[in-house]
């Protein structure tokens, strides 16, 4: 096996496989890289559940595959000198020799014989859309994604898609989370992917793909761009009746500006040490404005937020951090907040923007 590269191209392989790759496993092969040279240079990090191949731009002199050990080979190859690269093994293979520059490295290697390929799915009816969009979806539902391992299928996303609207939502028994957006194919499918696969694929997208592929199958996902693919189990199981927790009734509504609630919010989790014994306390008055108090063991806030109240008062309680997360990742400047009484769920959507819903449950005050 023998190739010259770009060293940065090589690095933005590797980082992007290494995500895949774990640091500790019973099958210590996965701790490492595959690297296979044929037609093109793959490299591939493979944890049996998730695995990412990426396609290196190269010159190839001979091809051959090997694999080596993830961690060192990646703090190698970031730390060389010169901006080409060079892999070679030796006549065993057991060695790989990297030069750059004046810097020689021998590494050894591991036979790729044992290592568990990627399986590609068949793309012939992959669904193609925007990344800025797909990008939007996910980062406006992950975060809510349940954190319990006796729920696992609250631990992914739910993608479906019915006629031309696409879906994620996000659930983790106390709050709710749904984006929407408009497809150019109609389609049909609802899957359950692991939250894992969802946030490191957006995070390894460039601002040059301008657009993403995924295809699915009963078993796995695959999203791919030009230079490498990820691929991944599904969660299997019925995903929650979502569309049937989502109220439809409600006595009070608010208009309020969006950074001005999170900033308010977030100066009153400075003093919350418990959220489940001190949930904050919103009060809606007919005068247009929205207190936001809490009193804690270790202290106490009251600040008072524009707003526009339409309705009947309430006062109601809620964890601060569920509310914050989901203030985050809204791009509305402002939002509606839709409430029943103060047993019910709050309704969080954009005031211009009707493509995400946030449901979120009240916790009782004292």
């Amino acid at each position: 096996m023998k190739l010259t590269c770009n060293r940065d191209n090589l690095i933005e392989g590797i980082n992007i496989v290494q995500k895949a790759v774990p640091s500790k496993s019973t099958i210590s092969i996965l701790e490492g890289i595959l690297i296979e040279v044929g037609e093109e240079v793959r490299l591939t990090g493979n944890d049996s559940d998730f695995g990412i191949v990426y396609e290196v731009p190269g010159i190839i002199e001979e091809i051959g595959s090997i694999v080596v050990n993830s961690k060192t080979f990646g703090d190698i190859i970031r730390k060389l000198p010169d901006v080409y690269v060079s892999l070679e093994t030796d006549n065993t293979g057991n060695i790989l020799m990297i030069s750059s520059g004046k810097a020689n490295y021998k590494l050894k290697t591991i036979s790729p014989e044992n290592y568990p390929p990627v399986s590609f799915l068949n793309t012939d009816n992959a669904i193609e859309l925007k990344s800025d969009v797909f990008q939007a979806m996910v980062k406006e539902t992950s975060f809510a994604t349940s954190q319990d391992d006796k729920r696992i299928i609250l631990q992914g996303v739910f993608m479906e898609q019915r006629e031309n609207e696409m879906r994620c939502v996000a659930i983790d028994g106390y709050r709710l989370a749904l984006k929407t957006a408009e497809m150019a194919e109609k389609n049909d499918y609802g899957v359950i992917v692991p939250t894992k696969i969802l946030n490191e694929f957006v995070k390894s997208l460039k601002p040059t793909d301008e657009k993403l592929k995924f295809c699915c199958n009963a078993n796995q996902i695959m999203f791919y761009t030009d230079t490498y693919r990820m691929v991944s189990k599904l969660y299997k199981g019925d995903y929650i009746d979502y569309k049937r927790m989502i109220p439809k009734d409600f006595k009070t509504s608010v208009v309020l500006e969006t950074k001005a609630f999170l900033n308010a919010l977030e100066r009153a989790a400075l003093v919350i040490n418990d959220e489940k014994r001190f949930p904050v306390t919103l009060y809606f008055s007919g005068n247009d404005t929205l207190t936001v108090s809490v009193t804690t063991e270790v202290g106490a806030v009251k600040e008072e937020v524009s707003a526009r109240v339409s309705g009947d008062e309430l006062t109601i309680g809620f964890s601060a951090r569920n509310f914050i997360e989901c203030l985050r990742v809204i791009e509305d400047e402002k939002i509606v907040l839709s409430l029943l009484s103060p047993v019910s769920p709050c309704i969080i959507t954009g005031e211009s923007d009707p493509s995400f819903t946030y449901l979120i449950m009240p916790i009782r005050t004292r």
